[in-house]
């Protein structure tokens, strides 16, 4: 298991970012999302990842249109983000969407006693669409069955 993830969570991370690379422009590993900032099958976002975004290859290809690359990429983020949010799941996946400042900002205005539906509504309060960890965590859901 790479960085000790769960292989269906990142799949279902994967489907919500860019639907396997059906949803990029041109479609495939290669493409991208977001209005050109979102970069491969992991759309890892150009204006926060400028170092990975700009590595290339030795023909200096980019590698983040290797998906390999782009995955391994995407599944260190979501490591880091696990580890800093104590494991916390919907947290570190709604970090990879909003980023880990904004996930732990609306974590620490909640009351102690919140419970799992509260601050799984409040992380994905900050997210695309407002559902970003419950939908990665539907989509995981379904592919687990």
């Amino acid at each position: 298991m790479l960085y000790r993830l769960d292989p269906l969570l990142v799949l279902a991370l994967l489907d919500r970012e860019s639907l396997g690379g059906d949803a990029l422009t041109p479609k495939g590993p290669a493409g991208t999302g977001d209005h050109g900032h979102g970069r491969g099958l992991m759309q890892i976002d150009d204006r926060a990842h400028k170092r990975f975004v700009g590595a290339v290859d030795d023909l200096g290809r980019p590698l983040w249109q290797d998906p390999a690359f782009n995955v391994h990429y995407g599944c260190r983020l979501l490591r880091r983000n696990l580890d800093s949010l104590n494991g916390y799941v919907a947290g570190a996946l709604a970090s990879y969407n909003a980023g880990l400042g904004r996930v732990r900002s609306v974590l620490a205005r909640l009351p102690a006693d919140a419970t799992d539906a509260q601050r799984q509504a409040a992380v994905d309060s900050v997210t695309t669409g407002r559902d970003y960890a419950t939908d990665v965590l539907r989509r995981h859901a379904e592919f687990a069955a």
